[in-house]
């Protein structure tokens, strides 16, 4: 489990000092991202994962196993509803600007790629890899806390504006926050649906998905 936990810590450093490294306005920085994303995040983790079961003889990884994740999809539901209200719809939330919808068809192939990549992959990889490993090591906060950082740190890519110590504050402040959310959800419920759900809507807004689907 130790083993595991480095290799996969390592890999979300590996995916995110390259990136806020280059450029994100040059010609092939998204072809990095993807490529950089894919790798360590996907690929270096299954590979990890198949070389665990082989030397295990195919036995179920002990720590997936989590008496939490027999409870009630209630909670979690109502956990949903009232973030959604919370987040776009009280008077605390902030108002989404419009997006320029051009093909219908474009557009929904390009949620459900960024829905993919982004959501899903980052969702499994960040909490139901490396939290849940790091969990087992260091405990259930020290976990949520140390991989919020990392996910929330490698946001200064596409986020940053060329002053490190400003970008590093302003995305752990911003996505730093949010992170602690979704590791939070993650170690009470063990639903990924939920974390999922979460992290899509954040990146495509209710706003977002109406104005695509009533083009």
């Amino acid at each position: 489990m130790v083993v595991q936990s480095i290799v996969l810590l390592l890999s979300g450093v590996l995916f995110t000092a390259p990136l806020i490294m280059l450029d994100q306005h040059g010609l092939h920085f998204e072809l990095y991202y993807l490529t950089f994303k894919l790798t360590t995040l996907l690929f270096i983790p299954l590979i990890l994962l198949l070389v665990y079961r082989k030397m295990t003889g195919g036995q179920q990884d002990m720590i997936s196993k989590n008496p939490r994740s027999r409870g009630h999809v209630i909670t979690p539901l109502i956990v949903i509803v009232v973030w959604c209200y919370l987040k776009f719809y009280s008077p605390i939330a902030h108002p989404e600007g419009a997006i320029e919808a051009t093909n219908m068809t474009e557009l929904l192939l390009l949620v459900l790629i960024g829905f993919m990549i982004n959501s899903v992959l980052e969702e499994i990889f960040y909490r139901v890899w490396l939290q849940t490993r790091l969990e087992a090591l260091l405990g259930r906060w020290p976990a949520i806390l140390l991989v919020s950082i990392l996910w929330s740190i490698w946001h200064v890519a596409i986020q940053g504006n060329g002053q490190w110590d400003v970008d590093v504050a302003t995305v752990i402040a911003n996505h730093g926050v949010t992170g602690l959310f979704l590791g939070y959800l993650w170690a009470r419920y063990r639903r990924v649906w939920v974390i999922i759900l979460i992290h899509g809507l954040l990146n495509a807004s209710p706003y977002f998905l109406l104005q695509v689907l009533f083009h």
